[in-house]
């Protein structure tokens, strides 16, 4: 009797997690479509007729970023935009290294260029709200260290606001470079493609919740002023002020540009990343829950925020009950629990990737994508030590959260 209720509650968990990720992956594959092709060549002359230009300032918070951050204040001096419109704030966050001063130099070299310093480092949300009493433009650009973009991004913004007064968040969409160091970069590539490619551009087509980047994105002046500053005690700033802009109606767009970002190089580097990532999501998650989960401007987009918010409960709970379901079919060797452990461990726990990485072979006719299913699974086992270390951390030690940076290469 307890077997087959126990096989029946396994049954129910796995349907709605087939449920869950299958309503994701369908998003996925739409918004693979509509950004097929990538960004469309921008027309400068567009911007008569007229375009007023904001004046922008751009932010970019660092800690121990000496071997990228004149890259990435070269790249935003590059962009063609008016000096007298454009201002890039860097904000060193207690580096023990050179990088406050790379910054000094390159704020003595570059007009446009200011360097912010000072104290400990306190993480990536509080410099990101040290940098705003020195923010002068009307809409203000974040971008990580490592990103880099075309010098016609700041033209794409202005037209897009422009062309939509009714949104006043726009987000780029990010792209990995240096995917074809290792495996762990090639997966960290198809993630992130499929992530905003896919996911978010479908979800902004469709008036479902939206999950900003963290970097590449850009908002208006009156969205801070509005929303308030970001959450200094959050892990994942982006999505937490995600939220706080669903609650508040304001309405998110997704440019039609690319940013370049870094993979994670190192297996050790992306347990370490993603622990921060799952600690912040499940911070968010319970904040969310408090509340009822009453986000956005209509029941779908609610809906929608329920289920991506979730999703760190639904993954640690998919993952576990996958050994579960292996343990039970050691113990009682029934046909129902080995195909319960095949449904959660070998198919369950990819099914966003997995299909996805098969239609990548297909339509690039490169069968060597294929060999990148096997890596899934230790892709997988990594993400979940990564959120089983976050869970006990977020309920045993909160007061133990700190923000880690990333380690990068070296990158024009």
């Amino acid at each position: 009797m307890l077997g087959e209720l126990g096989t029946a509650l396994l049954v129910g968990l796995a349907l709605a997690f087939y449920v869950i990720a299958g309503y994701h992956t369908l998003l996925i594959f739409l918004g693979l479509r509509m950004t097929r092709g990538g960004p469309k060549p921008f027309d400068k002359g567009s911007l008569r007729n007229p375009v007023d230009l904001p004046s922008v300032s751009i932010v970019i918070p660092a800690r121990d970023e000496e071997i990228v951050i004149e890259g990435a204040l070269r790249c935003a001096d590059r962009l063609q935009y008016p000096n007298e419109l454009k201002e890039v704030l860097l904000v060193e966050d207690g580096s023990r290294d050179a990088t406050p001063t790379i910054g000094q130099r390159m704020a003595a070299v570059l007009p446009n260029v200011r360097c912010l310093s000072g104290g400990p480092s306190k993480g990536k949300p509080p410099a990101l709200n040290r940098a705003l009493p020195h923010a002068h433009g009307d809409v203000i650009g974040v971008f990580d260290s490592d990103t880099r973009y075309a010098p016609d991004l700041l033209l794409r913004v202005a037209k897009y606001f422009h062309d939509h007064p009714e949104v006043s968040v726009v987000q780029a969409i990010p792209r990995i470079m240096n995917q074809h160091t290792n495996a762990i970069t090639r997966l960290n590539y198809y993630e992130t493609r499929f992530w905003f490619q896919g996911l978010q551009a479908a979800k902004e087509r469709f008036g479902l919740f939206m999950h900003l980047a963290g970097t590449g994105m850009f908002l208006r002046r009156s969205v801070l002023e509005a929303v308030g500053p970001w959450d200094e005690s959050c892990l994942t700033e982006d999505l937490e002020y995600s939220l706080r802009l669903a609650r508040s109606g304001i309405r998110v767009g997704m440019l039609d540009a690319n940013v370049w970002i870094q993979p994670v190089y190192r297996a050790t580097h992306l347990v370490r990343q993603r622990e921060r990532w799952w600690s912040g999501a499940l911070q968010v998650f319970a904040r969310a829950a408090r509340r009822g989960f009453r986000v956005g401007r209509s029941r779908r987009e609610r809906i929608d925020a329920f289920l991506y918010t979730c999703s760190p409960l639904v993954f640690l709970v998919s993952s576990l009950l996958s050994f579960g379901s292996l343990a039970l079919f050691a113990i009682s060797g029934t046909v129902p629990a080995a195909l319960l452990a095949w449904l959660y461990g070998l198919l369950g726990s990819q099914l966003l990737l997995a299909p996805l990485v098969v239609a990548e072979a297909a339509l690039t006719r490169d069968r060597k994508v294929l060999w990148l299913i096997p890596g899934l699974y230790v892709y997988w086992m990594l993400q979940l030590a990564a959120l089983i270390q976050a869970a006990f951390r977020v309920v045993l030690r909160p007061g133990d959260l700190r923000w880690h940076r990333t380690p990068k290469l070296p990158s024009d």
